[in-house]
This record gives structure tokens, sequence and C-alpha cells, in this order.
């Protein structure tokens, strides 16, 4: 598999310039949800990689929740890593989550950590590396796995609208989020949402379409702004892209995924600027056009938008010479030489995750 927007396409030196973005469909329909618990167990620390086959930032709180009660749910849910299984949005779904074990009864954060395009849950945990931060700070993490649009395709969260209505992963995200909060314990007001590629683009979707579940965001080497985006409120927003990222380009162009595809629209999708991208966010924010723009280490460029409404934070990290990479990835040895160079001066975990615990939702 090309070396795209996903961990197994990391670790893997073959290509396949048939991959594309998955399509979307536009109104979403939730099916009845039903989840199986497949395992559980303890979670290591820390994870063996896969085979090669296979900032300064503001402490603005917008809100915080009122208190309640803990759900009767929270008495009996233990910690540790559970393999489940949840129907909706018209497929079923592999998720994975992890509840740290300082857990004590109360309701958690929780943190959606999104794969990239053809990977899977469990690849992009270990990618990531969020349930060892999720362990050491006391929030639930969840690793959910997409599905293919067609057999033996790669597995992708939907970003395009499609006449086609067999998986609506717009329904399925907020299914998922029913379902953390009626039975894992997951405090509505703090619902976080990250990803890589793929998933940093489909969390830009969440923002544009469900903005009013979502506390704040990270998106990491992926983010676009629909031309019918329109969020129902501001969030606080963080993206980080690196300008040597030849899957999806700094400064638009072919993607070594498009490889000269007659595909109209994903050539489109591919010649998207992404700071271009970002600043649209930050304009339906009511920023300022001007940046505040710092360096971190030798790599990284914080451009904080100014003069936003609430004085809510939309941060863009430009990583010089950065590639397609998660930045501070435990596995960056293993994925440099398919996805060019991963800095280290930022960590896309712990620095997104201190980015977005700072917010929570105003009346959850």
């Amino acid at each position: 598999m090309v070396a795209a927007l996903v961990l197994a396409a990391a670790c893997s030196d073959d290509d396949d310039s048939t991959a594309t973005v998955a399509p979307a469909t536009t109104t979403p329909t939730v099916t009845t949800v039903a989840v199986t618990t497949v395992a559980t167990a303890t979670v290591a620390t820390t994870a063996a990689p896969p085979t090669p086959e296979s900032t300064a930032i503001p402490s603005t709180v917008l809100a915080a929740p009122p208190a309640t009660a803990a759900p009767p749910q929270c008495a009996t849910l233990a910690a540790g890593l559970t393999e489940t299984t949840l129907n909706a949005g018209g497929v079923e779904h592999a998720v994975r989550v992890y509840v740290p074990s300082s857990f004590a009864g109360s309701p958690l954060p929780v943190v959606i950590d999104w794969h990239g395009l053809g990977s899977t849950g469990p690849q992009q945990a270990m990618y990531s590396d969020y349930e060892t931060v999720a362990e050491e700070e006391g929030f639930i993490v969840v690793h959910p796995t997409g599905v293919a649009d067609t057999p033996g395709g790669a597995n992708s969260w939907q970003l395009f609208a499609t006449p086609a209505r067999q998986r609506d992963d717009l329904a399925f995200a907020g299914a998922l989020i029913d379902e953390l909060i009626a039975n894992w314990c997951a405090d509505p007001a703090r619902v976080y949402s990250t990803g890589m590629s793929n998933g940093g683009f489909f969390t830009a979707r969440l923002i544009c379409e469900m903005a009013d579940r979502i506390a704040a965001a990270v998106s990491v080497a992926g983010t676009y702004h629909p031309e019918s985006c329109d969020p129902a409120r501001d969030v606080p927003y963080l993206a980080i892209h690196g300008t040597d990222d030849a899957v999806v380009p700094f400064l638009g162009g072919q993607s070594v995924l498009d490889g000269g595809s007659s595909d109209a629209e994903l050539r489109v999708f591919f010649e998207q600027v992404i700071s271009d991208e970002f600043a649209e966010f930050a304009a339906d924010t009511g920023c300022d056009s001007t940046t505040v723009d710092t360096n971190v280490g030798s790599d990284v460029i914080e451009h904080a938008y100014t003069g936003c409404d609430g004085d809510t934070p939309m941060i863009f990290d430009e990583v010089r010479g950065g590639g397609h990479t998660w930045p501070s990835s435990p596995l960056s040895r293993f994925t440099e030489g398919a996805l060019g160079y991963t800095t280290h001066d930022i960590d896309a975990t712990r620095d997104g995750w201190a980015f977005m615990s700072q917010f929570t939702l105003a009346g959850s």
C-alpha cells in the first residue's frame, strides 16, 4: 500500500496508486446501536510496532459543565482495554476503548482518535500512543476502525457527499459519542476529536457538522474546510501539517495517492492549500486574518490567530520539512522511509491533549 493516510502504509514500501479518499453521505441516519464486548485486558504502556508487512497554549476555558451525579454505569465500569463493536451508520465497526487504571467512578473526558486511510484503530493506538497518555492523565481514549466502500478496499472515514447511502460515518460518530456517554462513563461536556490524515480530515468534518458535541479538536496531517461548513459553535482547533508532506501536499498539488488519476474530485481535493483551509475555520470563528507566529524548536512555526470570537484558540502548526507523520510518534523510526521526516519539537499526542483538555461544552 502507498505511503499514505495510514499507519499500515507507513510500515510498507509497496505502492498502490489506486487508493482514494472515501466519499460521504449528507444526511445522517442513526441505526440501532448494538455493542458486544469481545475481550478486556489491561493495556501495557508501550506496544510493539507492527511488522513491515502489515506550545504555548491559552488557558481559557470556554465554559464549565454543571455539577452532576455520576451516571449509574460508572459504578460498574472496569478499567483497562476493551475491544468491542458498534453497529451504527449502516455498518458494524470495531471499537477499541481504554479506561485508565485511576478511574474511580466519576465521568471522565474522552478522546476519539480517528485513524488514517487503510489503517485500523489498534494501529492508530500504537502510532499515536494515546493510551499511554490516557493512563498517565486519567482520561478515556477510543480508537474506532473504519470500513471500506468496496470489498477489499481501504478502511476510511467519509469526507464527501455521495448518492450511495450504504454507510454513514457521521451517524456512526454521533452514535459512538452516545454510546460512550451512556455506557462508558464519558463526560458529555468533554468529548474531544483528533486524527491522522483521513482521520484528521474527518475531525475537520465533525467540527463543521457536530460542533455542538465536540469540545475541542486536533487534526494531524490533514484538514479541509468544505464549502458547506457552518459550525454550530466556535470549536477550539489545532492543526499540524508538514511542509514536505507528499501524501497531502502542504501547498496543494499532486498527491502520491493520486498518481495521475482521472478522478477529478480527488485531484481538486489535493489541490487545496492546507494553511488556507485552516484559515477558513479561523474566519468562521471571527478571527483576524493576521497571526502571531512563534518558533517552536527548530522545526515548527506556530501560527496563532488573534481576535477570535470568545478568545477561541485557533492554532496552525507548520512543520518545516515535516512529512506525512505524527510528531513524536514512538513509531517514527519505522515510518520515516515511507512517509518522511517526523519532528520531535512538538508532540501531537501530549500537546494535543494539553490543548483539548482545557475546554468544555457549555450546558452539558
